[in-house]
């Protein structure tokens, strides 16, 4: 059963990689508005610092706005092709929602990484202490779990719907509110700003927050996508 399991979840997520291949739609859209937002800061604050703060909103400004736009297409774009129903017929809506989200997880996190290394480089932090790189990068870590958690259930949830890709960013907005808050304080910690404690804590509760979305996520799916 483990393996039959295991198999589903791991062919899903070969066909949303497949998909994306072929598409180059949903990663390329999240990185081109990622590399935008980053080099735009950049310029807008040439040759001065800008506050801790102040960068770990933008940072995270700009993971929503790509996890909004990308991550819901796993589900919606599914229905939009006319694939749904067949895929109803080879696999279990569980592992459907897991394999879509490992593959959603495995993009944020993509971005994540693009986005904060790219924010680095070109923009000069102000903070009280120096830069925490390995709070900063787990961070970055605990927005890809949060963000793939909260997005993928969204998208899941709505992908059956008429207004589907709108209705997606629209419900997923009360469950990223907890989220944006929880990523900036851990973000601005990881850029020198704020307790150290603080911004860990703040960590573990994104973490906490992407595993209770992934875990409750497909018995919510399961009870739509059959109906």
């Amino acid at each position: 059963m483990s393996s039959s399991w295991s198999k589903e979840i791991l062919a899903v997520l070969r066909k949303e990689i497949q998909s994306e291949i072929r598409g180059k739609s949903g990663l390329l859209n999240s990185l081109l508005f990622s590399v935008v937002t980053v080099v735009t800061v950049s310029l807008s604050t040439f040759g001065h610092a800008i506050s801790a703060t102040f960068g770990a909103g933008m940072i995270w400004v700009a993971l929503l706005f790509a996890s909004a736009v990308a991550l819901p297409r796993s589900f919606t774009l599914e229905e939009e092709q006319g694939t749904g129903d067949l895929l109803r017929l080879i696999a279990r809506p569980h592992a459907v929602f897991w394999g879509k989200a490992l593959y959603n997880l495995i993009l944020i996190l993509i971005v994540a990484l693009v986005l904060g290394g790219l924010f680095l480089t070109l923009v000069t932090i102000k903070g009280d202490k120096p830069v925490v790189p390995w709070l900063f990068a787990v961070s970055l870590l605990g927005a890809g779990c949060a963000l793939a958690g909260a997005v993928t259930l969204c998208g899941a949830l709505v992908a059956q719907a008429a207004n589907r890709s709108t209705l997606a960013g629209t419900i997923s907005l009360p469950l990223l509110l907890p989220v944006l808050f929880l990523g900036v304080n851990g973000t601005r910690a990881g850029l020198g700003d704020g307790v150290l404690e603080t911004g860990l804590t703040a960590t573990v509760g994104l973490l906490c927050y992407g595993v209770a979305s992934l875990a409750i996520g497909p018995y919510l799916f399961a009870e739509v996508w059959k109906h």
